[in-house]
């Protein structure tokens, strides 16, 4: 007769099961230290070759960024250094690679002892930890499939520990991040609680103090976890932590970063569709989402353009066949903003969509940018060109757009150019920080895969600037008008000689007829 799985092993041996619970009680006695954490300030209130497509991946150094290298580290492992300080974790670290560089500086304002506190907070919602740490053990194939192959360090149990901590804390902070909590403020319900509201607001202050740095956190390519896992938690709190909000978590997740981004999704717009898919998710969504930044990415770019297969393989420096935006006014070129028709992911309602459109005779041309609202957030786009370099089957709209806006934005005219005709409303810097900007978002995608749409596109402008009808007219009004100056007074005279022949015209007709009360003396 087979033994028992549950039956006592001798000789000192423990069970299959005793690390959940030895991982249980460590995280609540860490959540007793969080506990007596006080804030300072809370007195103020995927390659081609894997099928299952992995898509998060620690950073790659960016050579020549920054002047302080990087100190040699083990072969396969990820160095804390590697990330540059605008990758830099500022409230919440997640993933394995957080976990290997736990002395990395500066640590983020979430600690272990915090996430180790939200993970007792939610057992009062009926969370039952040991039973989750047996699904992430199960799940442990699939999840390390997500990552980089051998880029961490990490047994199966402390995979698991992982999961539930990082998962209940990016779930925590959709929760408390979303717009939605303007209309149900279940937020203010429960820092109201008289047994658990100051635990709540203690676990809390963090995130809602630092709402956007977080968001720019989750957005981070090194700092996520596969989105089955936060399905999976938010199904097991759906009806207790999640209680109300009848939205599924794409739905909540997605309307965390509208803000970001003010052309992207807004809440209002994801209502749910009829396709809807057996879990209650919009049929619009991917079927697959990979994590948080895979979903936002997804909200950003044209569905049916700048996809990357193995026919994908460009000539060198794409970008040169596109001119700049003051060449391309000289060549009749006018600048408009991409206008949003829908929300339902056609390439005119996309953030990053550039299109042109040339006369019939090519003595004109329209290209239209979406409208790009640069401050820091703006930041997020290296991490969406980071991904689409990982993950070549998600297309590479974010790259193409980096690629034209770097060819457009070639001098300080050029970014005026752009301002004047609303393509870059609304921001404090300057002309020349955009244009260094979009010359080091460029670097990041040198040497990779052009789609074919882009290269379309650059053909089809390079067709306008050098055709024949654009040379003709050029030269014509070079001729006719060399200098501004000249054409000035030549269409200044020509208003004045015209409202001249205008009064001659109308003073001589008064004069063969004049009007019937000053008719001459006599008639």
């Amino acid at each position: 007769m087979a033994p028992s799985a549950r039956a006592p092993q001798g000789n000192g041996v423990r069970s299959h099961d005793d690390w959940v619970v030895q991982v249980n009680q460590k995280i609540h006695e860490e959540a007793q230290k969080a506990c007596q954490y006080i804030p300072p300030y809370f007195r103020r209130i995927d390659a081609f070759g894997n099928p299952r497509h992995p898509s998060i991946f620690s950073p790659r150094p960016k050579a020549n960024r920054h002047a302080v290298a990087s100190p040699p580290h083990a072969a396969g492992q990820p160095s804390a250094t590697e990330t540059t300080d605008d990758d830099q974790v500022v409230v919440a670290a997640v993933g394995p690679y957080h976990r290997c560089s736990a002395t990395a500086q500066p640590q983020p304002l979430i600690t272990y002892a915090n996430k180790c506190g939200i993970v007792r907070y939610l057992t009062r919602f009926n969370l039952d930890v040991e039973g989750f740490l047996k699904w992430a053990k199960d799940k442990e194939g699939p999840a390390r499939l997500c990552y980089e192959r051998d880029s961490f360090q990490m047994s199966s149990q402390e995979f698991a520990e992982m999961l539930l901590l990082d998962g209940c804390l990016l779930l925590f902070a959709v929760f408390l991040i979303r717009p939605s909590i303007r209309e149900d403020k279940l937020p203010a319900k429960l820092a109201r609680d008289e047994e658990h509201g100051k635990e709540f607001r203690d676990l809390s202050a963090d995130i809602s103090f630092h709402m956007q740095q977080t968001r720019l956190d989750l957005l981070l390519l090194h700092n996520q976890i596969p989105f089955f896992v936060l399905t999976e938690l938010h199904r097991r709190l759906k009806d207790t932590f999640f209680a109300g909000i009848t939205r599924s978590f794409e739905q909540l997740a997605l309307s965390c970063f509208q803000d970001v981004h003010p052309f992207g999704l807004k809440e209002g717009e994801m209502s749910p569709t009829p396709m809807a898919t057996a879990n209650g998710n919009a049929g619009w969504f991917p079927p697959t989402v990979h994590h948080l930044l895979h979903l936002f990415h997804w909200s950003l770019v044209p569905r049916d353009k700048h996809a990357v297969d193995t026919d994908s393989i460009p000539p060198r420096e794409p970008e040169s066949h596109l001119p700049s935006a003051t060449e391309l006014e000289e060549s009749f070129t006018v600048f408009t903003k991409q206008k949003k028709n829908d929300a339902m992911g056609s390439s005119s309602s996309c953030c990053f969509d550039i299109t042109f459109e040339s006369s019939k005779l090519h003595t004109g041309g329209v290209m239209r940018l979406p409208a790009l609202h640069i401050h820091g957030y703006s930041e997020s786009v290296r991490n969406l060109i980071a991904f689409e370099q990982s993950h070549l089957r998600c297309g590479h709209g974010v790259t193409a757009y980096a690629i034209c806006m770097a060819r457009l934005l070639q001098i300080d005219a050029d970014a005026r150019l752009l301002r004047n005709s609303g393509i870059l409303p609304y921001t404090q810097r300057t002309d020349k920080e955009i244009v260094d900007m979009f010359r080091l978002l460029v670097d990041d995608c040198r040497n990779t895969c052009v789609p074919n749409d882009l290269l379309k596109l650059c053909n089809d402008v390079a067709a306008h600037h050098q055709s024949t009808g654009v040379r003709v007219l050029k030269g014509f009004v070079m001729q006719c008008f060399p200098r501004q100056t000249v054409t000035f007074f030549v269409i200044f005279a020509a208003i004045i000689s015209f409202a001249t022949l205008i009064n001659t015209v109308h003073s001589m007709y008064r004069y063969y007829h004049p009007l019937g009360h000053l008719s001459p003396l006599g008639r």
